[in-house]
Order: structure tokens, then C-alpha cells, then sequence
């Protein structure tokens, strides 16, 4: 199998199966076109209109991880007297618009994950979701109630802020409560969202609902992804192994531009950079080893080369730039030295 330069309409790649040499040749004398084809692969689309929608669902916990961060906030800054006082008006109004603003972004972002979901399935049927979808949503008030909650705030305004303090034996609690009242002076909830609503006598407590809510979409989502392998896995797989051995051309690359060229001659010492790509369980493995051993670096090794692409010349390269040391491990027993 030979790669042909492409023209207008042709193809670098050609029609798969590719093997590995196959795609290193095509990935040396275009490597872009090569990226662009592979994600023009059944695989390749699928798999990037899932990341799209993974991105659309962490954009909607993301949000919701802030508002309970400022509602926390709130929290801690309210048990302190000062921040009661007049000349801190500024502040307490500052929080609270915020947590407003918080509540409005992870509902409209709800929203749009519900219809991103739903056009992808669209596209790509996955057995079985209507009736999770059924399950999990639709006979849940609380689902209804945030997806009415958007477009019940445009026609009432941005609730006014009702905090609730309690301070009993057990501790002290806060809640941020939309009113019942409140929120009833909008005629046009539908049936089980003003079900929700009346079955909160006292306030929807914002805190407990998004919480709980986004809970439950990540518990869906995580079906919605195995499900999807589940049907589509053998193209999916085809494609990511393509891509890990287009990405490896590309590791293998980068490995031999530090070691052979920016490291010994910028005159780099690759241990004050460690902490850029280990975690520290990671480093605390590291350094159990002898420091600077071939020992300690072969470990470093194992640890970052993800796509497995060093060879032997590039570890004698990285014994070189790291200063390997031929000191071999002491033995130890487990009562010591």
C-alpha cells in the first residue's frame, strides 16, 4: 500500500484497513491532510461528535460546580458578624447576584445538553435510550422544573434572593431558597414542574436541587457512553488505535527534538521539570528509586511515554541529558537496611 499526494477530491490514506507503516508514510509526507482523513474515518466522526458532547456536559457540571462554590462561599462569609454590616453591603449583594447569575447559566447549560443529546441520537441511534431517557427524566418534576426554570426567569425576572439561616444544636445551616410564591406568579409551568414547585412548601432550595440533578445527568451520561461502544465499538476502537499510532509518529518526534537537540543544548536539566507532567503519587514512585539512576529514569520513562515510542538509542539519550548515575538499587529487607 503506497501513499499517492492528494489533488482536489482524492485521498492520501486510501480506503482502510491502514497498518502502521502505511500511516507513518502517509503521516511524514502530510501529516495534517493525514489527521484531517482519519477523522473523516466513521470512527473519527463519531468519536469527535461525542467528545463535543462530553465538552457540552462538562461545560453544564462545570457550572454547577461554581454555583456551589459561591453559595459556599456564602456560607463561610456570612458566619462571620462583620459580614452583616452596612459598610459590607457591597459584598453581600456582589455574592448574591453572582448566585443568580450561577442558577441562570447551569439551567440554560442543562438545556442545552438535553438538546445536543438529543441530536446526536439523531445521528447515531443508541439502543435502548428512549426508554432511559423515560426512566431517569421523564417522571422526574425536578428535571421538569430546571428545564422550565430558564424560561420562567425571562418572564419573572431574576428571583429575589431568599436566605435562609438556621443555627440549632446539630450546627448551622444556610440555604439560597427560591420562594414558592415566588415562583408561582408565572402561570405557564408545565404540570410536573408546578408539581415540583408545590411539593416545596417552604422554597426550592437551589443548593440541594443542582447538586443532586447533576448527579443524576452524569450518572445518564456515563450510560449514554457505554451504550454508545456498545454499538459502535468496533468502529470506534478501529479508529482510536489509528489514532494512537498516528499520535505515537508525532510522540516519537517530539521525544527526539528534546533529547537530541532543545535539552543538551539549551543545557536543560529534565528533572526541574518533572512536576509538569507526574502527579505527586507519581513523583513520591519516582523518588523511592535512587536518585538520577538508570534505575529512576527508566521509571520516568515508563511513566511519560505514553504511546510506548522510546527506543533504546532515545533512553541512552535520556540516561545522557539526565545524568544517569551507575549506581544500581541498594536491596532491602522489610525490617530495614
Amino acid at each position: 500500500m503506497t501513499c499517492s499526494r492528494t489533488t482536489e477530491g482524492s485521498s492520501l490514506l486510501g480506503s482502510p484497513p491502514w497498518d502502521k507503516e502505511h500511516l507513518r508514510r502517509c503521516y511524514f509526507r502530510d501529516f495534517r491532510q493525514t489527521r484531517h482523513e482519519l477523522d473523516q474515518f466513521e470512527g473519527g466522526v463519531i468519536f469527535n461528535e461525542l467528545k463535543s458532547l462530553r465538552l457540552s456536559l462538562s461545560i453544564f457540571v462545570d457550572a454547577v460546580d461554581d454555583l456551589m462554590t459561591l453559595i459556599n462561599r456564602f456560607k463561610f462569609e456570612s458566619s462571620r458578624p462583620e459580614f452583616w454590616h452596612q459598610t459590607n453591603r457591597h459584598s453581600y449583594t456582589q455574592i448574591e447576584t453572582k448566585i443568580q447569575r450561577g442558577m441562570l447559566s447551569s439551567a440554560m447549560c442543562a438545556m442545552a445538553l438535553v438538546d445536543h443529546s438529543r441530536a446526536f441520537v439523531k445521528k447515531y441511534p443508541i439502543d435502548g435510550y428512549e426508554e432511559q431517557v423515560a426512566a431517569c427524566f421523564q417522571k422526574d418534576d425536578r428535571h421538569r422544573f430546571i428545564h422550565s426554570l430558564r424560561v420562567g426567569i425571562t418572564h419573572l425576572g431574576v428571583t429575589k434572593a431568599n436566605w435562609e439561616i438556621n443555627v440549632s444544636k446539630e450546627g448551622r445551616t444556610v440555604s439560597f431558597l427560591l420562594r414558592k410564591d415566588d415562583l408561582l406568579r408565572w402561570n405557564n409551568w408545565n404540570a410536573q414542574a408546578k408539581s415540583f414547585i408545590l411539593a416545596h412548601e417552604k422554597g426550592v432550595d437551589v443548593e440541594a436541587l443542582f447538586e443532586a440533578y447533576s448527579r443524576h445527568v452524569e450518572k445518564f451520561h456515563n450510560w449514554f457512553r457505554i451504550s454508545l461502544f456498545n454499538k459502535y465499538g468496533a468502529t470506534l476502537s478501529e479508529y482510536l488505535r489509528y489514532l494512537r499510532i498516528v499520535n505515537s509518529f508525532e510522540s516519537q518526534a517530539n521525544w527526539n527534538l528534546l533529547l537530541k537537540q532543545i535539552v543538551p543544548q539549551q543545557k536543560i536539566d529534565p528533572y526541574m521539570y518533572l512536576g509538569q507532567y507526574l502527579t505527586e503519587e507519581q513523583l513520591e514512585d519516582v523518588f523511592s528509586l535512587p536518585f538520577r539512576s538508570k534505575e529512576q529514569i527508566d521509571r520516568i520513562i515508563a511513566l511519560v511515554d505514553v504511546y510506548r515510542v522510546c527506543t533504546n538509542e532515545l533512553r541512552e539519550d535520556a540516561y545522557r541529558v539526565c545524568g544517569a548515575k551507575t549506581t544500581s538499587r541498594g536491596k532491602t529487607s522489610p525490617d530495614g537496611p
